[in-house]
């Protein structure tokens, strides 16, 4: 009998360890795949709280961001566009995939230009598939963009530009 107690406990102990080991190695493949983790960490502190982690968004409230800033940062446009929208916020109703959203983003203009650069680097090469043609966000060019005073309803009226210059 103590050997076959032993061997399920053996048994037990193996299965555990697999699952723990699995679990260990998910983890750190997920990891792997964050190109910007200053990025997903400002974003998860700062943005996700509306537009949900992984960008995915909020029905009605924040716009999912795994589509359209990947495409925008192929563009001079729609860099211009991210750019505005992170450092001066943005409100009006928006329809993405005949979906309305609602809200009133807020200026993060009292981040550094690094952290910026960080987070549009985050949503465009981490949560984007599509991303063909960007190249990175640097702090220097999010500094140039704050020369470009605008309030929410000016950055929502310039997304009509942008959208024209990827073809929608």
């Amino acid at each position: 009998m103590t050997t076959t107690i032993s061997s399920r406990r053996l048994a037990k102990w193996a299965v555990s360890l697999c699952v723990t080991g699995a679990a260990l190695s998910a983890g750190a493949a997920s990891a792997q795949n964050v190109q910007y983790a200053p990025g997903k960490a400002f974003f998860d502190a700062k943005c996700a709280v509306c537009h949900q982690a992984g960008g995915k968004g909020q029905d009605g409230l924040a716009p999912p961001l795994t589509d359209l800033p990947g495409r925008y940062a192929a563009n001079a446009e729609g860099r211009t566009q991210l750019g505005l929208t992170v450092l001066n916020g943005m409100f009006g109703t928006i329809a993405i995939k005949d979906k309305s959203y609602n809200f009133k983003m807020p200026s993060f203009r009292v981040e550094s230009d690094e952290d910026l650069a960080n987070v549009l680097n985050y949503l465009v090469f981490d949560v984007n598939a599509k991303h063909a043609g960007a190249k990175p966000f640097t702090a220097a060019e999010v500094k140039a963009l704050r020369a470009t005073q605008m309030d929410g309803a000016q950055v929502r009226a310039h997304r009509d530009v942008a959208l024209k210059s990827i073809g929608l």
